[in-house]
């Protein structure tokens, strides 16, 4: 079973995804989708995976942002589910139907949200990285939220959370020194994002939230997995 991963760009790769997916006997390829290769078809893989970027939803952006919309619509036309990991959860709310906004502050840093599905979707920590926000497509279903909006939904067997649960301790430390002026305007610094109070808990969330995502998309490697 292969699941299809959506990579924005060099710095935000699949992260602990890459490990959780060995464990669970999944499979991924990994499409650049900034790149010049054709696009694959969506209906090739179990699951999609659209991960992060510093590219934005709402306007203004590269044009493969709308081909990642476009990609994401299919593929929820085909029945294939997807997990949205912040750009990619504004992606697939877009594709959805929802609207993507920026946000008047960006959110930057190790937050905890209200879960309404703490089994799947722990309430932290997670570390937040992103100046959009989006309103619930049609269907959709809340599964989290914070003082900054929702954080997490659900739409039939597809699930996106604007946090990063990939993030590893380095992706995290690559991040902190190079997007300065994202800190600047969130009123953040670089020791607030140090991973190593947080790294270890919020790597057991994100295999729950894997295993969720997994569960409420039917993947049937999760029942004879670790």
């Amino acid at each position: 079973m292969t699941g299809l991963v959506l990579q924005t760009q060099a710095d935000a790769p699949a992260g602990l995804l890459e490990a959780w997916a060995a464990r669970r006997g999944f499979a991924l390829d990994t499409f650049r989708v900034d790149g010049e290769d054709a696009w694959p078809e969506p209906r090739a893989y179990a699951f999609v995976v659209a991960l992060g970027s510093s590219a934005s939803v709402a306007g203004g952006g590269p044009e493969w942002v709308a081909r990642t919309i476009d990609f994401l619509r299919a593929a929820d036309a085909a029945d294939v589910p997807v997990l949205g990991i912040c750009f990619g959860a504004q992606a697939l709310a877009a594709a959805l139907g929802g609207s993507v906004r920026k946000l008047s502050t960006p959110e930057v840093g190790w937050v905890t949200v209200t879960s309404n599905d703490a089994e799947r979707i722990p309430t932290g920590p997670w570390l937040a990285w992103h100046e959009d926000g989006f309103t619930l497509p049609p269907l959709g279903y809340e599964l989290a939220a914070n003082a900054f909006g929702c954080q997490a939904f659900c739409h039939c067997r597809h699930l996106a959370v604007q946090f990063h649960p990939e993030v590893t301790a380095e992706i995290v430390a690559g991040w902190a020194k190079t997007d300065h002026a994202d800190l600047q305007r969130a009123g953040v610094t670089a020791a607030d994002l140090d991973p190593e109070p947080h790294a270890a808990r919020a790597a057991r969330a994100a295999e729950i939230l894997f295993d969720g995502f997994a569960a409420r998309a039917g993947l049937v490697a999760v029942a004879s997995g670790a």
